[in-house]
């Protein structure tokens, strides 16, 4: 199976193109790493190669790790040994310091957006060049998995950008527009998307037969604006960043990224990505990685696949009774929701009504999780606030046409449906309590008839914020103590 085409031109220059077959993104598994070593001996080897160009063949260039391969060192942390982990973890980082060094020049085309390893891989190239498309991000994203970006991304963006801009990416986990990546001298030039391809080769021209100079490459490389590292000095950087310092208490990332870019400043690239890797490794040994990756990525998208409305239920429209200053969060994301709507005064303040495709209708009490938990209506719709993680509308019904039209409406307002059985809501239920209240409510509720997969409850709560993403939710929590 090829990951990476090529194709050689006169000019010597190997375009070099990733595709990996039944994915919608391009991601690096253990498959990848194989195919861009693998290209890395032919083009040391092939004489007629001079320079490579590095593209997609999908919309995107690279959206970051397999985290299901992430979560397998996670779970391989719990009986490996320091120097075992160190050997599998940091194999991508050395294919990229020997990617970077190379005598032959690589640089990175980004048609797309570029994420986490996707964005190290782009920046271990001699020089990047990205697509001129708003849509297009730029981002090290690792920090809201409780991770950090070990394949040089806590390295490279400091000596490229500078102190503070890296800090700030990596700390935030946000990602940044082509413009700004430009400004920060992230990347070397932003092009019309139709003519990405002819510049990056010319570009790749022009390097052929100078050798790597790491001087030439980063305009930050004597790191004079990181001062030197202490652990006192490491916990007010970050607060400078807005990091409480109870969330770097409890968050282990925030202090491994602001070491590791201390640490790691004014070393060889070779020996700063090994820095980058032991504070890697001190969140693999760390539960919370393993806890954020299993609930907020692994069985969140598992939820979205199998929560998601049956296939052709759709909303046709709504009509939309008064709505209680007390749910106005309510009215906002219908504000926002491309559906047809009618304000109807006859409805009940705080209902509104489905119609579906088919022609049913459907009835439902709007309610917000952080009200005083009570019985319900026997069809409710109970809307969290939107956090970083996403969204969740807990559908309470009895019937599952009803619940099936209430699923269809989540998606419209960008939000994963969950359904459980009432008489109350669970998210109401779990709202201001302790962790050990509310791993004692969600047992409860668990256990109750209709309430579905427990692990979706872990995803509810973390999304909706009732519960620290740090913990992966009350029961996950709970099954460690």
């Amino acid at each position: 199976m090829d990951l990476i085409r090529t194709e050689l031109g006169a000019d010597g220059v190997l375009l070099a193109t990733i595709d990996m077959p039944g994915r919608s993104m391009n991601v690096f598994s253990a498959e990848l790493m194989d195919a861009l070593e693998a290209l890395m001996e032919r083009v040391d080897a092939d004489a007629a190669v001079r320079s490579v160009v590095l593209t997609s063949g999908k919309p995107t260039f690279l959206a970051g790790a397999d985290l299901v391969m992430v979560q397998g060192y996670c779970d391989a942390a719990r009986d490996g040994t320091h120097a075992q982990m160190f050997e599998m973890c940091g194999r991508l980082g050395r294919l990229f310091v020997r990617l970077e060094q190379s005598a032959k020049p690589w640089v990175a085309a980004v048609n797309g957006l570029a994420l986490g390893g996707g964005l190290e891989l782009a920046l271990a190239c001699r020089a990047r060049l990205v697509a001129d498309d708003p849509k297009l991000q730029l981002g090290v994203p690792e920090v809201r998995w409780g991770l950090l970006p070990g394949a040089g991304g806590t390295q490279r963006l400091p000596r490229l950008a500078g102190f503070e801009p890296a800090l700030r990416m990596l700390l935030s986990g946000l990602p940044i527009a082509p413009a700004e990546a430009l400004r920060l001298r992230i990347v070397d030039a932003v092009v019309p998307p139709g003519e990405l391809m002819m510049r990056a080769r010319e570009e790749a021209v022009a390097l052929q037969g100078r050798p790597y100079d790491a001087a030439a490459k980063f305009p930050q490389l004597a790191q004079s604006d990181a001062p030197p590292h202490s652990a006192p000095r490491a916990a007010a950087i970050a607060a400078g960043f807005g990091v409480s310092s109870e969330d770097f208490a409890l968050y282990p990332a925030y202090s491994a990224i602001v070491d590791s870019v201390l640490l790691g400043a004014r070393l060889p690239l070779d020996q700063a990505t090994a820095v980058e890797m032991n504070q890697f490794l001190r969140l693999m040994f760390s539960p919370v990685a393993g806890r954020m990756i299993r609930t907020l990525f692994l069985e969140r998208l598992r939820a979205e696949r199998e929560l998601a409305p049956p296939a052709g239920v759709k909303v046709e429209s709504l009509r939309v009774g008064s709505i209680s200053p007390q749910r106005a969060s309510w009215a906002k994301a219908l504000e926002r929701c491309k559906v047809q709507q009618v304000q109807d005064a006859t409805l009940a303040a705080d209902t509104l009504e489905i119609l579906a495709a088919d022609g049913t209708r459907h009835a439902f009490a709007l309610r917000v999780s952080d009200e005083a938990a009570a019985a319900t209506p026997a069809s409710a719709l109970v809307l969290a606030p939107a956090g970083p993680y996403g969204r969740v509308l807990e559908i309470i019904a009895t019937d599952d046409a009803a619940a099936h039209s209430a699923a269809a409406l989540a998606t419209r307002l960008w939000s994963l449906p969950w359904r459980t059985p009432g008489p109350s809501s669970v998210l109401q239920r779990l709202h201001g309590r302790e962790l050990p209240e509310q791993a004692r409510i969600a047992a409860e509720c668990a256990a109750a008839a209709g309430a579905g997969d427990p692990v979706f409850l872990d995803v509810a709560a973390c999304l909706a914020g009732l519960s620290p993403a740090w913990s992966g939710g009350p029961l996950l929590w709970a099954s460690a103590q």
